[in-house]
């Protein structure tokens, strides 16, 4: 049964199928005094809501699914924010942003012309 508050802080509960993920992304890095996006430009980050700023390399992250449900014949869409989501994912949006990284940071391998005729040649000759 997913749970969300709405922006007046009240808790509502749903049951519903999930039918689709709305959106890919599904984590935005967040202002830590009001949870809005965050701007990261460079090494700093800022926030447009409440002007707060600060390294980018602190920034936390929060979650943001936004789901496609259905629900007694009516479709809706339900977006669900924050650490309510940790435990569906096991760790932190900040927690899944550095091992989503890490792993980015190891798949990304620079590919030159010549790097690309080796790999051919060895493929061509095994």
């Amino acid at each position: 049964m997913p749970q969300w508050e709405h922006m007046n802080r009240r808790r509502k509960f749903l049951l519903a199928s999930v039918l689709a993920l709305q959106n890919s992304s599904f984590i935005y890095p967040s202002c830590q005094k009001c949870f809005s996006r965050i701007i990261l430009v460079s090494k700093r980050s800022n926030c447009p809501k409440c002007g707060s700023t600060g390294e980018a390399e602190n920034a936390i992250y929060r979650y943001k699914l936004s789901l496609k449900v259905a629900e007694s014949n009516k479709l809706f869409g339900v977006t669900v924010f924050g650490s309510c989501l940790d435990a569906f994912f096991g760790l932190t949006a900040t927690g899944l942003h550095r091992i989503l990284k890490t792993s980015m940071e190891k798949v990304q391998v620079p590919v030159t012309s010549q790097s690309s005729a080796q790999t051919a040649r060895e493929l061509k000759h095994s």
